[in-house]
């Protein structure tokens, strides 16, 4: 037998009372004379009708319980790929066991697959290893049916990449720093050089729970913003460089794209495993874009959830 839960019982308190009152007390203000056919018939109609909206109340009640308890929760944890001095893999992994996950999401294009020696091999710093790696190496020791899927875009060499486009960066913000400007495209400079610094000062010196909180993520979305909407401009106005504003512009694209691919994966898992509870780690700066697409589909069977200390 199915139990209603409370919500759905006090939504029908009020319908089971109007049935109750109507079978209990009939009309009898003129007992002694013939039954008005008319008046029962009506009478009859209304419990009818009380009755069909009962059980129409029920169900969609109780179609809203379903749906609910069939949700995909989706914990979107943005980290800092090595840590900082507030946090760590062990904290990664508190979370973790914190909240359990049926699927993990990890931003490598591969399934996760335990390596032998690993925490051997970072403890001697023979290898440079992710804060997620290591604290995925130690859950699943003991959690050995968790799943845990890539979702990031393939690259031939992902260490390479970053490489690349950190080196590009660099380049292309010295080459338009050291320009002289128009006032107004200097005070959008400056500004965004203060704005990114303030960020990047702030997230290297908080701990986990809060670079997650939601004023951080919008630092990162407005950064990008600005990025998108002015600095690139600044950049075709002032380089000379064509090949290296060309460039920027290119990852501008890209990491548009590999956003979007990486909520098209998360769409996928959660319609693959409806009703679960997936944790996604990702890097901080991708977490505003993933977080703004999830919600705008957030519906019946996603529900976004946020971490938060126990």
């Amino acid at each position: 037998m199915i139990r209603g839960n409370t919500e759905t019982e006090n939504l029908m308190d009020p319908i089971i009372m109007k049935i109750k009152l109507a079978a209990t007390f009939p009309d009898v203000s003129n007992s002694h004379t013939r039954p008005n056919r008319k008046k029962l018939n009506r009478q009859n109609a209304s419990k009818k009708q009380l009755f069909l909206l009962l059980l129409f109340v029920s169900s969609v009640v109780f179609s809203f319980g379903q749906s609910k308890e069939r949700a995909t929760q989706i914990y979107t944890v943005g980290v800092l790929h090595q840590g900082n001095k507030k946090f760590d893999h062990q904290t990664i992994y508190k979370l973790l066991n914190q909240y359990n996950p049926d699927i993990i999401l990890w931003e490598q294009d591969t399934d996760f697959k335990r390596v032998f020696g690993l925490q051997t091999a970072h403890f001697l710093k023979i290898a440079k290893v992710g804060i997620e790696q290591l604290a995925l190496q130690k859950y699943t020791r003991k959690q050995k049916k968790v799943k845990i899927f890539g979702f990031d875009t393939a690259f031939a060499s992902k260490k390479k990449y970053i490489k690349k486009r950190i080196k590009m960066d660099e380049l292309f913000f010295d080459s338009l720093n050291a320009i002289k400007m128009k006032p107004a495209d200097s005070s959008m400079n400056a500004a965004y050089n203060n704005k990114i610094n303030h960020y990047y000062n702030f997230i290297f010196d908080a701990d986990l729970i809060r670079i997650n909180k939601p004023d951080v993520i919008d630092m990162a979305r407005d950064l990008y913003g600005i990025k998108q909407a002015h600095i690139l401009s600044l950049g075709k106005k002032y380089i000379t460089d064509s090949a290296l504003v060309n460039k920027f512009e290119e990852e501008l694209i890209f990491w548009e794209a590999r956003n979007n691919y990486m909520v098209q994966q998360i769409q996928s898992f959660a319609k693959q495993f409806e009703g679960k509870r997936m944790m996604i780690l990702t890097g901080l700066n991708h977490k505003y874009y993933l977080v703004d697409k999830l919600t705008e589909q957030e519906n019946s069977t996603i529900t976004i959830k946020e971490i938060e200390n126990h």
